[in-house]
């Protein structure tokens, strides 16, 4: 089954990264420790195809945008999300020796919890990140094949009507006119649609990588939870472990270096996605704005396109603040969970490495952007401000 990856069933070692892999594969952009001559080529002919789409846009809506505001804004709504798409897929390039050692390691300490209970998280978080991924890539591809789609038709009616054809490329460029007519046409109307394609997997492969990356880390966090409550059990119960007060501050020793280290992964994945995220979250609202105006102008088929352009924008802000929520709230979590365990009924030692496990966790890990943190709350706020602003 071709979406079988979507069910429950699906094995949860299969799940890991599994849209961002097969997104940036498509286009040679995944971060691995080494690839052909073959696929190394690859990667440069869709680099240059999307950088020169991104040019041939941005100057054929400058050059119409005082002759025809409507074609102008067709061109420039789409150029936000390839300029912002050749962002991404720089950086993943520049850094994807520490991409590729951060996947890794993330993918070594989840293979690590392993136990009934923690499996059962990870499934469920895992599942989740596949799934919201997924939903980006299926609506970032339904808007380039629109694009195409829309073009072709266009194209398709006019030679029924015996008109003059208008060659009309799925994204609107400045092309030699001879590219533009038979034989080659079809070669431009393929390479402009693959431009499309290529934004659609750059954006949704790196999104997805950020989004995949927290929901592991939650996982991660969530199994520090289990193991906290599990070795501070009540001394004085009934069911309390034999274990001794030594084997115990041995133990939460472990912990705090598994925390240690999931905070040092959080730090090194900001440090790299940092610019990503705030160039995105700039570039958004350009985006959704002119896709908003394209849809007042717009009265045909156009609309659709344009709702459907916006729809996958405002679902990749959501993405954003869903995975910084995530990392944030079990970090939170797990100071809750560690006081709320038996930790007073032990040692005097034991308590002082648990209370500064909580003080730890108290300041909680943020994927930290210049001006803002990611976060739903975040991104309420700035909703509720646009309501405002609409209204008035």
């Amino acid at each position: 089954m071709l979406l079988k990856f979507l069910t429950q069933s699906y094995p949860t070692e299969k799940n890991i990264f599994l849209i961002p892999r097969l997104a940036l594969r498509i286009i040679g952009f995944y971060p691995e420790e080494s690839s052909s001559r073959r696929r190394q080529a690859f990667l440069i002919f869709n680099w240059v195809i999307l950088v020169y789409g991104c040019y041939a846009e941005f100057m054929f809506g400058i050059q119409n945008l005082s002759i025809d505001v409507v074609r102008a804004l067709d061109a420039l709504c789409p150029v936000a999300s390839s300029i912002m798409s050749v962002v991404k897929v720089t950086f993943l390039w520049y850094h994807r020796a520490e991409l590729n050692r951060l996947i890794k390691r993330v993918t070594e300490l989840n293979a690590a919890q392993d136990s009934p209970l923690k499996s059962a998280y990870k499934h469920r978080y895992f599942a989740t990140a596949t799934r919201l991924s997924a939903s980006l890539l299926f609506f970032g591809f339904i808007t380039a094949t629109l694009y195409g789609t829309r073009a072709g038709m266009i194209n398709y009616l006019s030679y029924l009507r015996k008109d003059e054809i208008p060659f009309e490329t799925p994204f609107k460029m400045i092309i030699p006119k001879s590219l533009l007519s038979m034989p080659l046409f079809p070669l431009t109307f393929i390479l402009s649609l693959w431009h499309g394609y290529i934004t659609i997997a750059g954006f949704a492969g790196t999104d997805g990588l950020f989004l995949c990356f927290c929901m592991y880390i939650g996982t991660l966090l969530k199994a520090l939870q289990y193991d906290m409550k599990d070795l501070l059990s009540d001394v004085h119960s009934g069911v309390c472990k034999s274990s001794a007060e030594y084997e115990i501050k041995e133990s939460l020793k472990m912990i705090i270096a598994r925390h240690n280290e999931i905070i040092d992964l959080v730090k090194r994945f900001s440090a790299v996605m940092s610019g990503v995220i705030l160039g995105h979250f700039v570039t958004s609202s350009a985006i959704i704005g002119t896709g908003v105006l394209d849809m007042l102008l717009f009265s045909d088929y156009g609309v659709f396109v344009y709702l459907l352009h916006t729809m996958t924008v405002t679902t990749e802000l959501y993405l954003y603040c869903i995975g910084g929520t995530v990392v944030i709230e079990c970090s939170s979590q797990l100071a809750t969970a560690a006081y709320d365990s038996h930790w007073y009924t032990h040692s005097v030692e034991v308590q002082k490495m648990v209370l500064l496990i909580i003080l730890r966790a108290q300041r909680s890990l943020v994927i930290k952007v210049p001006f803002f943190a990611p976060s739903l709350s975040v991104l309420t706020s700035v909703s509720k401000q646009l309501r405002l602003c609409t209204v008035f």
